[in-house]
Parts: C-alpha cells; sequence; structure tokens
C-alpha cells in the first residue's frame, strides 16, 4: 500500500514480495473512440506548429469521417492509463511513498491494426519487482482485448520506480523477479558520427497537463505542492526525471 514518506522505513512497511507477485488484479473495461484517439494526437504534438500539416491532420481529422483518423502506434500506451494509478496503489505488501513514484520505462508490443473506437478490456498482471538498494523497480503488464472475440491488440510493459522503496531484500543478493526473458530487447548502441538529419521540435509547457485528458492523472505534472514534497524544483521541472537528487 502507498505510506507517508518517512527518513527510514520500519521493517513492517519493506516490501513483501510473495504478497506483492501473489496479487490479482480485476479486469478493466472501457470504451474509447475518434475523440480520444484525436486528443492523444493533440497531446504530444499533432499539428504543434501548422494546423494544417496534411500529414499530421490526418491523425485528427478526415474529410471522409472521423471513423477514418490515423492511429498513431503509441496511442496504446493511453489504453494503459484507463486503468488509473490506483492499481499501483492498492497492490497488498507493495509499501512506498506515493510522491516519489516515478514512471520509467514504457515498453509495447502491437498485434493487431489498432483501431479508432473499440470496446476492450485490460487484463493486468505483475510482470516484474526488483530491489535496487535505494528504489524499488515494479513492473506492470497490460494486455488490452477487443471484448466479444478477446483477440489482443496490443501489450504494454510499465516500469515504475519506486525511490526509498528499496533495501526490502538481503543486500548481497538482491531480489529480482521477472516473468519476460532478459534479451527480450537487444541493446541499442548509438556511434559518435554526425547525425544524418536533425530535427528539433518545441513542446508546450502545459504539455504534461493535457496529457491528464488521455487518462494519466500524476499529480507530479499538475501540483505544484506535490511536486515540490518529491524534490523538484517546482511543478515546470517535474517533467524532467534528471532534475531529482539521486534519480539515475
Amino acid at each position: 500500500m502507498a505510506r507517508s514518506a518517512s527518513a527510514t522505513a520500519p521493517l513492517s512497511c519493506a516490501i513483501d514480495p510473495a504478497m506483492v507477485l501473489s496479487h490479482k488484479f480485476p479486469e478493466v473495461a472501457y470504451e474509447y473512440d475518434e475523440r480520444d484517439v484525436a486528443l492523444y494526437a493533440l497531446v504530444v504534438g499533432a499539428c504543434n506548429a501548422d494546423a494544417a500539416d496534411e500529414k499530421e491532420l490526418q491523425l485528427v481529422y478526415h474529410r471522409d469521417g472521423q471513423s477514418s483518423i490515423k492511429v498513431l502506434p503509441t496511442f496504446i500506451s493511453a489504453l494503459n492509463a484507463k486503468t488509473g494509478d490506483r492499481f499501483y496503489m492498492d497492490v497488498p505488501g507493495l509499501h512506498y511513498d506515493p510522491t516519489l513514484l516515478l514512471h520509467g520505462q514504457q515498453y509495447i508490443e502491437i498485434y493487431k491494426p489498432i483501431p479508432s473506437r473499440a470496446n476492450v478490456a485490460n487484463k493486468i498482471k505483475i510482470a516484474g519487482l526488483h530491489d535496487r538498494g535505494k528504489a524499488a523497480i515494479l513492473e506492470v503488464e497490460t494486455l488490452t482485448c477487443l471484448e466479444g472475440s478477446g483477440e489482443v491488440l496490443c501489450m504494454n510493459r510499465s516500469t515504475i520506480y519506486l525511490r526509498g522503496a528499496g533495501g526490502f531484500s538481503n543486500s548481497s543478493q538482491p531480489f529480482s523477479y521477472a516473468t519476460y526473458p532478459s534479451n527480450e530487447v537487444s541493446n541499442v548502441t548509438f556511434s559518435d558520427s554526425t547525425p544524418f538529419a536533425v530535427y528539433e521540435d518545441r513542446i508546450q509547457k502545459s504539455q504534461a497537463l493535457l496529457c491528464g485528458l488521455s487518462g494519466y492523472f500524476h499529480p507530479l505534472h499538475s501540483d505544484p505542492t506535490f511536486a515540490q514534497a518529491a524534490g523538484y524544483v517546482s511543478l515546470a521541472t517535474s517533467y524532467n526525471s534528471s532534475s531529482v537528487p539521486g534519480w539515475k
């Protein structure tokens, strides 16, 4: 369960891996439509530089009807957000300070073309739990299926970084559990050569607030008091996790 901040958590507040990994999430059913698809595109910057850009306009409008608009592949991360942060806060045995929670990696797999409108269900499970000493890492996997047929559209795996929640296992052999192979994603290396092209874009300072309209209502991006309690100078810097002392 989420708990208030403390300098040193008592043993009774340590994460209990057995309880966390045995937790079963309820299935979450919901509907999304073209409005959600278009809103997500606007949130991530579609038509931000040019409202009449033909390539980007098809993400928010189509002259043949909104059912024909294009769906950005990363829209599926918004389907994951429909589950809500309460799912992480209510896991028995998962003790942490909610002001220190950070969203880390987002891994996605897409199995079918994503429709612009659908009734779907999210099937959620714990995919990983790791003790990193000063922090704990929780991985939550969400399968999004079409209601009725049960066909799987996509999979999201969210990595949740829980600062201050580590140290719940033997430091000489820290706890680490995952349901997926460690070599699932190959390492990416970048050369030191000059890039072939450079693309510059600018996001609005209010963009994180707009993300809430797509289902991601984290107070770190909307509540200045909450952001400062988490160690950020202001709400604006809470968009950049590298500004947090000790966050690597």
